[in-house]
């Protein structure tokens, strides 16, 4: 890979003859991240952390801005509802790419479109599943037509699809994520070292880019937590992301450490896949969502620092949240025992085997391992099967994992998270299929009103609730160390956008 050649020497020579606080000192951020690294393809994976990051290398066309708690243009100035199935997009005309080459044009977000429908490896046909097409109206002009009539189009776009250009693509194909991965977003790609880093570089082209903002972006993978801890405490990172509760009294009493908490927009879940049995069987899944003690899990293993989910909408951060679904999932050993029974196991059973990774998620094993033991309390046969992150997504994303504990990531606005999972013809993950669940998220989309939407997400929520098709649990709140120096501008979505860091 050419950006490995071209970055590796430096690296190396910056780690080996410079001291490791001089690092942050030269501009050098260094995060650590829990996510795998599997692929330089910017279509060929499906999670917060690369939507983030390679929205800032490529660009997006808009994304959420938490200060303002609203969502702004990135390449795109502007836009609009151009017709009952329309969306236009007006591009920005100040931006050059990385290489030197013209500003995004349209024929780029027809591209960006046109390869997550038809590369094999694409990841994101979730992204744009409401979209029927996308065209250029002119050069800086770009429509997005819908399948039916939709208000919130932003909701699903905004954050997550890059924009890739057409003519590098057109030149080398899938090779050009690997030598021309140019963009026009304000960090460029230097580096992409699978399953170990990626490392950016400040594009001072960039309008409004700050000179206090990183020069360079290590985002490293550390899967353990303790070696995510013992990395900050060296000063080998400067920001460690997902300190489990066990581990923050270690960070807390640093002088030369702030410890940043916020909420978050995580959804952890216990994935009951309707495909397959037991779980075709509403009754053996609601049985499921009552064997769980939530607040037990939450106040014994997260020392109170989680909050519990009653539904897909939840957290303060969410739009539209209102509190959940009073009673949803309530913990009731003797109701679950009574619904196996009618379902046909009134002497235990049925056997399910539960899939977990191991140090993805906060203190993820020991979740399962607990959960397994409150299933099994009430009649389940439970086998537990501790994977590693890559095997189990491999399981999850094309749906061939029966029963898992998973998460929803950047739940900001719960209709796409719904429609992902939930809605006929979405993600195989879960299985499911509710005809009245379907005519509410339609309704949902067409809904401009935002009180009027929220009061149809409820509603649907309820529907959610009431068939169970995963149990929702909590969502974390996020705990980072940060070195002091670095100003770091922590929100709910754990992401970060280096831009508005200074160093």
């Amino acid at each position: 890979m050419r950006f490995a050649r071209l970055i590796t020497a430096s690296l190396l020579a910056v780690s080996g003859l410079m001291p490791l606080h001089a690092l942050a000192q030269n501009g050098t951020l260094r995060i650590s991240t829990t996510e795998r690294l599997i692929t330089t393809n910017p279509y060929g994976d499906s999670n917060s952390q690369m939507y983030s990051i390679w929205c800032q290398i490529y660009g997006c066309l808009g994304i959420y801005d938490w200060k303002q708690k609203k969502y702004v243009g990135m390449l795109a100035q502007s836009w609009e509802i151009a017709g009952p199935k329309t969306w236009r997009f007006h591009l920005r005309t100040d931006l050059k790419r990385h290489d030197g080459g013209p500003g995004p044009t349209a024929k780029d977000v027809v591209h960006a479109y046109q390869r997550i429908m038809a590369d094999p490896e694409s990841t994101q046909k979730s992204v744009v599943a409401d979209v029927a097409d996308v065209t250029a109206v002119d050069e800086h002009t770009v429509d997005f037509h819908t399948k039916a009539p939709n208000a919130i189009l932003p909701t699903f776009l905004f954050d997550r699809l890059a924009v890739t250009g057409e003519e590098l693509y057109a030149k080398l194909g899938r090779d050009a994520d690997n030598k021309a991965a140019f963009g026009w977003g304000p960090y460029k790609l230097d580096e992409f070292v699978l399953d170990q880093r990626v490392v950016l570089s400040r594009n001072d082209a960039y309008p409004g880019i700050d000179p206090k903002a990183p020069k360079r972006v290590i985002y490293q993978t550390i899967m353990e937590a303790e070696q995510r801890v013992t990395a900050l405490l060296n000063g080998e990172v400067e920001i460690a992301r997902l300190i489990p509760p066990q581990l923050t009294s270690r960070v807390e009493n640093r002088s030369d450490i702030t410890v940043i908490t916020t909420d978050s927009i995580e959804h952890m879940f216990l994935g009951l896949n309707n495909a397959f049995k037991p779980w075709d069987d509403v009754r053996i899944r609601r049985a499921a969502s009552h064997a769980i003690d939530r607040d037990l899990i939450i106040k014994r293993l997260f020392n109170d620092e989680a909050f519990r989910l009653d539904g897909p909408m939840g957290g303060k951060s969410q739009v539209c949240y209102a509190g959940g679904m009073k009673g949803a999932y309530a913990y009731d050993p003797a109701l679950s025992k009574k619904l196996l029974a009618e379902a046909g196991y009134p002497n235990g059973g049925p056997e399910i085997e539960l899939m977990t990774s191991n140090n993805r998620f906060i203190s993820d094993k020991l979740v399962a391992e607990v959960l397994t033991q409150m299933l099994t309390r009430v009649g389940f046969k439970v086998k537990l099967q501790v994977l590693e992150y890559a095997k189990l997504w491999s399981f999850v994303r094309p749906g061939k994992a029966p029963t898992y504990y998973f998460v929803r990531g950047s739940v900001l606005d719960a209709t796409d998270y719904m429609a992902q999972y939930f809605e006929t013809g979405g993600s195989p993950r879960i299985g499911y299929s509710n005809p009245k669940f379907d005519e509410m998220i339609a309704r949902i989309r067409q809904e401009a009103d935002e009180p009027k939407r929220c009061a149809l997400m409820n509603e649907a929520a309820a529907i959610i609730v009431e068939d169970a098709p995963m149990v929702h649990l909590w969502t974390h709140a996020l705990v980072n160390g940060v070195r002091k120096g670095i100003v770091y501008p922590a929100n709910a979505s754990g992401e970060i956008w280096l831009a508005n860091v200074r160093m």
